[in-house]
């Protein structure tokens, strides 16, 4: 026997050395299985870690703040919502994140994908991670692989949107016209998917208001606004007869003594110019007409021709109008001409002041024309246009229909939109619903400001865009429940100015009740107060209080819009 065999047999003999191998076989799957339960603690825990972090991020990629989302963009909103979530100072260094974040996650990275289907766009957020483990790893489990998923949906179901929107004058301080049409810009341009496809199929109609609201298409509107009429400008006069003051509404019969044939060549005129620094305004009228009287002249006979004209030129002081005693100043000349020779020269002196109902009662430089509801009839309240001069203005309907979306009825002049002069050429008529969200952008951005304010008229008509009955009628039914109709009043004004008054309060009433019409139907309406406004008016008209937002810069209205959107659109998990 070879000395090592004695030796394993003489090893094999004791009894104590057994035991101890025994027992440190042992000890190693004892300390696997208790560790093992500390290392699952571990993984369910960075499990669930994981889920909340998906689940954000899912969210933030869904409600993408910027201004066009993109793939790109929706991938940097989920992956800063997520990293944010399995942050930690002092953890281990994540590639994925770039920074430190819990020790078991310390590998995690996760990929976003999105889809569109029956108007709800889904986005998908999926995130695996090794887990790193402790004891396990003396059994040879060094990492347990775990993996979370999230879904949200957003949808905006079939929507109609209406931006009742502010074009007064005050808009053009503070950069607020310029924030207005950025930020909406960018609000229509998040409705369009990547490919530029309104992909949820959402409807918009933009309203543009000062103290009326204008209308395209006039030949086509001409049945649904009041009856047209003319009026005259009237006039004051001292060192006049009324005779010779009648001229600045000079008319042939007048001048012509009523001849019919100079009756129908009677021509008017007027224009103003600045001489030695003073504006005059001068009214011209003239006619020609042939007598009854005849001479002849070799074999021919020759009919008398008379021409007669009449002038004024008169000084522009304010609202007075002043006849100097030069010619150049501005005097009052009659003239009766025969063969253009003209004769019986008249002069005189005296002062003209005039008093003209101009841009639909709503005028910043003279006198405001203001109108009693229940003293007036319908024809009385379309100052100076008829159907062949009209631009397609409206102010608001007599009471109560100023604030209903009822539709005009051509037997009911009550309901009749009554048509008047523009108060400012620069108020962009209502675009109607519609899907061309290019368009729309295209449109809004030819918004200018101008005019007084009077948020009532474009409640009204934010109403009437979304409503199913002409003049606009590309709206559902208020009663179809799979419809969802919202509007966005946006002003930065106190109102000034209606058909009737000039009083804040009693304007505020009518808006007040505009408000409460549109909720009746089912509209769900969001204000926007930009720096100044009916702050309380603005929030009771909202739809619930959060739906009212008071912004003390014009800088705050990207951002504004952005949430309102949110808002509109309906966000949740779906998984």
């Amino acid at each position: 026997m070879t000395k090592v065999s004695r030796y394993l047999r003489k090893f094999s003999a004791d009894i104590r050395g057994n035991v101890t191998m025994i027992v440190a076989f042992s000890v190693i799957p004892i300390v696997a299985a208790v560790g093992g339960g500390l290392d699952f603690a571990n993984i369910q825990a960075a499990r669930a870690k994981l889920q909340d972090a998906v689940d954000a991020g899912a969210i933030a990629a869904t409600i993408d703040p910027t201004a066009t989302p993109t793939q790109t963009t929706r991938e940097a909103v989920a992956k800063k919502a997520f990293c944010g979530n399995i942050k930690q100072s002092g953890g281990l260094q994540n590639s994925f994140c770039n920074t430190t974040t819990l020790d078991t996650l310390g590998t995690a990275s996760a990929t976003l994908s999105t889809a569109t289907s029956n108007n709800i766009m889904t986005v998908t957020y999926s995130a695996t991670a090794h887990v790193p483990t402790y004891l396990l790893g003396l059994v040879g489990i060094d990492t347990v692989d775990i993996d979370a998923v999230a879904k949200s949906g957003v949808s905006t179901s079939t929507a109609e949107v209406a931006f009742v929107l502010d074009n007064t004058g005050s808009m053009s301080s503070n950069n607020k016209m310029t924030y207005l049409k950025s930020s909406l810009d960018a609000v229509l341009a998040s409705m369009l998917d990547s490919t530029g496809k309104n992909y949820a199929k959402t409807k918009v109609a933009l309203v543009p208001f000062d103290t009326q609201v204008s209308l395209s298409n006039v030949a086509g509107m001409v049945d649904y606004a009041g009856d047209f009429s003319t009026v005259t400008p009237t006039y004051s006069c001292s060192g006049y007869s009324s005779a010779q003051c009648q001229v600045i509404s000079e008319n042939a019969s007048a001048m012509c003594n009523g001849n019919a044939t100079c009756l129908s060549n009677n021509r008017n005129y007027t224009r103003s110019w600045t001489s030695n620094g003073n504006t005059y305004f001068g009214v011209f009228a003239t006619s020609y007409y042939q007598s009854s009287n005849t001479y002849r002249s070799y074999g021919n006979t020759y009919y008398y021709t008379y021409i007669a004209w009449r002038q004024v030129v008169y000084r522009v002081n304010s609202s007075t109008l002043t006849l100097n005693s030069t010619n150049n100043g501005g005097d009052y000349y009659t003239y009766q001409a025969y063969y253009n020779q003209p004769n019986n020269y008249s002069r005189y002196y005296g002062a003209v002041t005039y008093s003209t109902p101009t841009a639909g009662g709503y005028n910043s430089t003279s006198t405001t024309i203001i109108k009693d509801n229940t003293t007036i009839t319908a024809n009385s309240d379309l100052l100076g246009v008829g159907t062949s001069n009209w631009t397609g203005c409206v102010i608001d309907r007599t009471q109560s229909y100023d604030v209903t979306s009822d539709a005009p009825v051509a037997g009911t002049p009550a309901t009749l939109y009554p048509a008047a002069k523009c108060a400012t050429n620069t108020l962009l008529p209502v675009m109607a619903l519609t899907q061309d969200i290019a368009a729309a952008r295209t449109y809004a951005a030819r918004m200018a400001p101008a005019g007084n304010t009077n948020v009532t008229i474009g409640v009204q008509w934010g109403m009437e865009v979304l409503s199913p009955t002409a003049p606009f009628s590309e709206g559902g039914a208020f009663t179809d429940k799979a419809v969802l109709k919202y509007m966005i009043v946006l002003t930065d004004g106190i109102n000034t100015q209606n058909r009737w008054t000039t009083n804040n309060s009693q304007i505020n009433a009518r808006l007040a009740l505009a408000c409460t019409n549109a909720k009746n139907l089912g509209i769900t309406v969001f204000t926007v107060r930009v720096e100044q406004g009916d702050s309380t008016t603005l929030q009771n008209c909202a739809s619930q209080t959060a739906y009212y937002y008071n912004l003390s810069n014009a800088d705050q209205l990207p951002a504004t819009m952005s949430k309102i959107m949110k808002s509109i659109r309906k966000v949740r998990l779906t998984q």
